[in-house]
């Protein structure tokens, strides 16, 4: 346990996702299959609405919205040995993207997974993701906002 706790805590944080009351039903918890198959899902490559799906593609992006689960999230997966900026979906007429950076596995422990208090603002219209990792963005929760200059958390 000592030698592993960074991934015992990233395991556990996904687990609080597991059990989050917005994701239980009032018979039973949802399976990860019931959830998507109830969701709708947009793919993306780099572009949006652009999923490449060649078969010398490294890389693709999907939202999934789950509107009685009161979920909206934003895959980012980039087997590329390079760095990618993808373009993130608009989430309201006036162009503000109040995304929430979840996980990223790019980054190092503790900042590679976060609570879904804090999470962060993705401040801008795209993402990098770097090379060989995923990140997970997600919508509709209480976020914290960062200040892009200064980096110092704001209310």
């Amino acid at each position: 346990m000592e030698r592993h706790a960074d991934i015992h805590r990233f395991v556990k944080l996904l687990t609080a996702f597991r059990q989050r009351r917005d994701v239980v039903t009032a018979e039973r918890p949802l399976t990860l299959n019931e959830l998507l198959d109830r969701a709708q899902i947009e793919w993306h490559g780099v572009k949006l609405n652009q999923p490449d799906w060649s078969e010398c593609s490294h890389s693709i992006a999907f939202t999934v919205e789950a509107r009685e689960e009161k979920l909206l999230f934003h895959v980012i997966v980039n087997a590329y040995w390079q760095p990618l900026d993808f373009e993130l979906p608009r989430l309201d007429r006036a162009g503000k993207n109040l995304w929430g950076r979840w996980i990223d596995t790019a980054l190092d422990a503790p900042h590679d997974i976060v609570e879904w208090e804090k999470a962060e603002i993705v401040p801008g219209d795209t993402y990098r993701a770097e090379s060989r990792s995923v990140a997970i963005l997600m919508s509709g929760f209480p976020v914290v906002v960062l200040e892009p200059k200064t980096m110092e958390v704001t209310r």
